[in-house]
Parts: C-alpha cells; sequence; structure tokens
C-alpha cells in the first residue's frame, strides 16, 4: 500500500517535471520568432522570467540534443537537430505526401509563375508546409514552407476558417473583430456566421489581393475524415485571374483537396 507521504512526494516530483519540460518547451519556441534570430542565457532568462542558472541548464540540454547551436561568445540559434527533423517531416508527413501530385498538375494547369500550395492548420493560424513552382514570382506576401498566416485572410487561410467548429472561429473573432471586418468576413458574429455557412457551401474559396498587391488565390479545404486540417491552393498573378481561367482551375482545385482527404 502507498503511503500518503509517497503519494504526495510522487505528485511533487511529477508537477516539477511537467513545470521543466514546459519552460524547456517555452526556451525552444523562442527561437521561433522572427524578430529575434538568436538568444543568449540572459535575454532569454529575462524574457521569460527564470533565473539565469535554470535557463542556463536548459539551454546545455537544448544544445547537447542538437536543437540549438552557439555561432558566437553567448548568442545560440536553431541547431542541426532541427533540419533532421525537417527532412524526416518531408519524408512521412501525410498532408506533403499526399499533396505532391496534385500540386504539380496544379501547377501544369496555371499560368506561368503561378505556386501551388499546401497549407496546414496550426494553432490558430495557417502555415505553408509545401510549395510546387516552376517559375516563381516575388509576390509581396511569402507563401514560402514554415510561414504563418492569420486564419482571417486569404484564400487558404478562408477555406480553413469556414470549417473550424463554430465556437473556435467566435473565439478567433472576438480577438480580431476589426480584422475579420476588414478582409469581409462580417462586422457582427451574425455576419460571420452567414458569410461562413456561403463559405462552407462553395467547393472553393477566391481572393485577390488580400495578401499584397499582385497575386489571387483559389483555395480548397483539405479534411482527415470530418475534422479539417489544411487547404490547398493555387496562387496566382493577379493580372492573368480573369474570370474564365479562375472559373477553369476552380474545379481543379477542389478535386485535388477531394484526391488528398480521401488518402488519409
Amino acid at each position: 500500500m502507498t503511503s500518503p507521504i509517497t503519494e504526495t512526494s510522487s505528485t511533487q516530483i511529477k508537477t516539477k517535471d511537467q513545470n521543466s519540460f514546459d519552460r524547456l518547451t517555452k526556451l525552444l519556441l523562442l527561437f521561433s520568432r522572427d524578430d529575434v534570430p538568436s538568444w543568449s542565457v540572459d535575454e532569454a532568462a529575462h524574457e521569460l522570467g527564470l533565473s539565469s542558472s535554470h535557463t542556463y541548464r536548459y539551454f546545455r540540454s537544448l544544445s547537447a540534443a542538437g536543437f540549438i547551436a552557439q555561432i558566437s561568445t553567448g548568442k545560440y540559434v536553431l541547431g542541426p537537430a532541427i533540419v533532421q527533423l525537417d527532412r524526416k517531416m518531408r519524408q512521412s508527413d501525410p498532408l506533403i505526401l499526399n499533396s505532391i501530385t496534385a500540386l504539380k498538375y496544379l501547377i501544369s494547369h496555371s499560368p506561368v509563375k503561378s505556386v501551388a500550395i499546401i497549407c496546414r492548420y496550426f494553432h490558430g493560424q495557417v502555415m505553408c508546409i509545401h510549395e510546387e513552382f516552376e517559375k516563381k514570382e516575388e509576390y509581396e506576401v511569402s507563401y514560402e514552407r514554415g510561414m504563418l498566416r492569420p486564419l482571417y485572410q486569404g484564400a487558404a487561410s478562408k477555406s480553413i476558417l469556414a470549417h473550424l467548429p463554430l465556437r473556435s472561429v467566435k473565439a478567433q473573432f472576438e480577438k480580431d473583430a476589426q480584422h475579420f471586418a476588414d478582409f469581409g468576413l462580417g462586422g457582427s458574429w451574425d455576419e460571420v456566421k452567414l458569410i461562413l455557412r456561403k463559405l462552407r457551401a462553395a467547393e472553393t474559396v477566391y481572393t485577390c489581393g488580400e495578401l499584397g498587391r499582385g497575386a489571387a488565390g483559389i483555395s480548397s479545404p483539405v479534411f482527415d475524415g470530418d475534422k479539417v486540417v489544411g487547404s490547398i491552393s493555387i496562387v496566382i498573378p493577379e493580372q492573368s485571374a480573369s474570370e474564365t481561367l479562375v472559373a477553369t482551375i476552380s474545379p481543379i482545385v477542389a478535386l485535388s483537396a477531394k484526391m488528398i482527404s480521401d488518402r488519409f
């Protein structure tokens, strides 16, 4: 029989381990910020509100595993283990593997300088995880792998947003009500629900200029069962986005999304 003292000690150890893991995770996520590419122990300690001694131990653990690497005296950046994991993800992520053929097909039926992308829903945002192109256009907004975009902006995001649970959308709306209105999603919750219903009923979402000048997008959601996990999109030069072209490509985008979803 386990004594109350032993049970209490075990709980305390588990709580301590969880707290350490949470701090380690928060520390690693600091290196995902675009505005600060490198960190010192003191800078990270101040940012996270930790002691320098605790932060140093976390740095030492992450460095030993290759997740961060020292580049100069006291400064660290993401390390080679991240590259190794990224390669493994490219080789094993079903959303990427199931979409490559469809992305290449989309490009073959699209204007020059188009970019076909597959995006994943991630922590209330949308991330591009793979792109295909023949001759890439330098659009005002990048669609490269790893870029995060808000849920209310652009076809790739809106096609996902329309199929999220309403409680999740409402939470986003309450945080970004003005942005929802600015990008045509409604100025009130009732308007948002109505617009989302229309987006869900459509096979594809089309936007033009929402992610910068010069680009238009056609997107369709990708599902794992009943759960939306991402979207497939074709980004085309705005000057090429005629009504005829959009009407021609949209069914191909919708079919591509269905084919990817069916492979899960």
